[in-house]
């Protein structure tokens, strides 16, 4: 959906009609009252090198939204426009508002510090600042083999193979039998930009400077030009094709067309859920949750849709004219809420009144404030600090979370069907995993949100034929979802990203898959979270905005965190001051007991463990990449 003039190096999309036109030599505004063309070369002078304009895809006759301002100003050309967003350190992205020929021009170039969807009517072009494409990508390796990248989103380890026996999941827990699962895997933020940012770029969230759902790694002075995971395949000759949610959608734009994805498979972006009944939902207009009166097999709910697509891009990728290796990115929703789920899927979990609440429904005892949150993305809980979430509202969506996971179980298990069919199971690297964990009344926390144990820690299963001694094992490996690139990469049989200009913040786990045991290869993972205030989990700030960040590290003994308050003119955190500092115990967490009593009491201050405070404290300051 781009149109590169290659004199100008500018990218333009013309809001008309219903759909985003792009056109060789000029593009068209709205013609209501207007008949205005502008060519391309209409431009006074080149764009800033490195960086070009690229198209929005918006709604018909439709601008940006006025939110996130960064100046208005009066140009004679939307290439202009383009022109002063590119000069503007600052500019991330530009409208350009035609005027009718009577009227004299009035701040018509809005200047923006972020692109966000759009949602004003009217006669505009809008673009945002993005880097050129880079060269053509090189032969693959002889012998490299495929990816299959499955992204669940919201996923806790309530699976069967981590000694779950709440939900149903047959056919993870016989990837798990086949494959090696990672006992201790975290992701590096628990929220789904920050966290997708990072394990899809290979570097850490400080460094990718994601910590909301506004900025993203692509923004000038980020990482513009970095190769995301999936790019790294596409520029070493894979046919890389995505669906669903693989990157957090808006972060960056488009889904990161046209640079993760192969131009010849249009990405296929999260559809909505077609029309269906809930057959109950608290509340009904609203609902959390909805078993809905759809079949299993239906292509009605978004992640039918979705596992319709990736079983499409199998076999477009068998039937490849040019017998490229591929990796295919299949992003599943659920169990992110609205719990939307067919409704037969019920029986796979206990009756609610069966289900047992959480071990641990109060926050941890010495626990500082900043730590905590209100219930977040669910409905019916009013409770004040620390109270006692309502108990059969309580057992009813933990029912509803793991009735989700059972059916995105039986999705998964159709894309593992046809991988199968189509004869790719043994040239195919399959790699399972959540974007983040979730808390369901643990610590009386509703949602993730938090650097606690369970928003962190993460199922992590991949399968790789190729590595026998890694069939059927486990490991206890401290692994971050960081980690992922560079294992991937050398699991298929590419060259390590490094040599290729890729300057990745994670550890290869390939020597893992040789010797299970080996648990030596890191001594801690690390994750964190920012705040703008004590209690707020809003994530629709930019990051100039951050008022204070939790940095937490795991060992295989401990979880420690720091929380500091935030410079958001320096952008670090002022790591002489403190607003709260917790030590939780995991001696003895094999990591397959989700109900883990270690971090109920907060042992940060007694004075028996004061060396073992001031050790993992100086590996959180070592840590800290700002």
């Amino acid at each position: 959906n781009k149109t590169k003039m290659a004199a100008v190096g500018c990218v333009w999309a013309a809001i008309v009609g219903v759909a985003v036109l792009t056109m060789p030599l000029s593009v068209k505004s709205y013609n209501g009252d207007l008949n205005h063309d502008e060519s391309l070369s209409s431009a006074t002078k080149p764009c800033a090198p490195g960086m070009v304009c690229s198209n929005v895809v918006a709604l018909n006759n439709t601008c940006l939204q006025d939110s996130h301002q960064l100046d208005a100003i009066v140009t004679a050309t939307a290439a202009d426009c383009c022109q002063a967003c590119l000069a503007n350190p600052m500019c991330r992205a530009f409208t350009f508002r035609y005027q009718e020929a009577h009227k004299p021009k009035n701040h018509n170039c809005n200047l923006k510090t972020a692109m966000k969807s759009p949602g004003i009517t009217g006669p505009c072009l809008s673009g945002n600042t993005a880097p050129p494409l880079p060269g053509p990508p090189k032969p693959a390796p002889k012998g490299a083999k495929n990816i299959l990248f499955i992204a669940v989103d919201d996923m806790r380890p309530s699976l069967g193979a981590y000694n779950f026996s709440l939900t149903k999941t047959p056919n993870i827990d016989q990837l798990a039998a086949e494959g090696l699962m990672f006992t201790h895997a975290y992701v590096q933020y628990a929220y789904c930009a920050p966290s997708r940012n990072s394990f899809m770029t290979g570097r850490r969230p400080d460094t990718t400077k994601v910590w909301e759902f506004v900025d993203h790694f692509r923004e000038r002075g980020v990482g513009a030009t970095w190769l995301s995971l999936p790019e790294f395949f596409k520029q070493n000759g894979y046919l890389t094709m995505g669906s669903g949610k693989l990157f957090h959608p808006n972060v960056p734009p488009n889904n990161d067309v046209p640079y993760s994805w192969s131009p010849e498979v249009p990405y296929f972006s999260t559809p909505p859920n077609s029309a269906h009944k809930c057959l109950a939902g608290d509340p009904i207009h609203n609902p959390t949750w909805c078993p809905a009166d759809v079949d299993k097999d239906a292509s009605v709910l978004t992640d039918q849709k979705i596992t319709n697509s990736c079983i499409e891009h199998l076999h477009l990728a068998k039937n490849d004219s040019q017998s490229r290796p591929f990796f295919v990115g299949c992003g599943l929703h659920k169990p992110h809420v609205p719990w939307v789920f067919p409704a037969e899927f019920l029986k796979n979990v206990p009756d609610w009144t069966d289900v047992p609440l959480a071990a641990d429904p109060y926050a941890p005892v010495g626990m500082p404030d900043v730590a905590w949150h209100f219930p977040a993305d669910v409905h019916g809980f009013d409770i004040p600090f620390n109270g006692t979430c309502n108990r059969t509202l309580s057992k009813i969506f933990r029912r509803a979370y793991y009735a989700a996971v059972s059916y995105q179980d039986y999705n998964i298990g159709r894309v593992l069907k046809a991988l199968a069919d189509l004869g790719l199971e043994d040239s195919t690297i399959v790699a399972l995993f959540g974007d983040h964990g979730w808390q369901l009344g643990e610590h009386d926390l509703w949602a993730k949100m938090s650097n606690f144990e369970l928003a962190t820690h993460i199922p992590l299963i991949i399968r790789a034929t190729s590595k026998p001694a890694s069939i059927g094992k486990q490991t206890s490996v401290l692994a971050e979802m960081v980690d992922m690139y560079p294992t991937l990469a050398e699991l298929a049989g590419l060259p390590d990203p490094r040599t290729q200009g890729q300057g990745l913040n994670g550890t290869s786990l390939v020597p893992v898959f040789d010797n299970p045991s080996n648990t030596s290869i890191k001594p801690a993972a690390y994750s964190q979270f920012a705040k703008t205030s004590t209690f707020s989990v809003n994530a629709h700030f930019t990051r100039n905005l951050t008022a204070l960040m939790g940095y937490t590290v795991r060992t295989p003994e401990w979880r420690y965190t720091a929380w500091f308050p935030f410079d958001a003119k320096h952008m670090h955190p002022i790591r002489t001051e403190s607003l709260g500092r917790e030590l939780y115990d995991h001696r003895g967490d094999t990591g397959l007991w989700l109900d883990w009593p270690g971090e109920n009491v907060n042992l940060v201050n007694e004075t028996q463990y004061s060396d073992v405070v001031q050790e993992l404290h100086q590996m959180v300051l070592d840590y800290i990449r700002l």
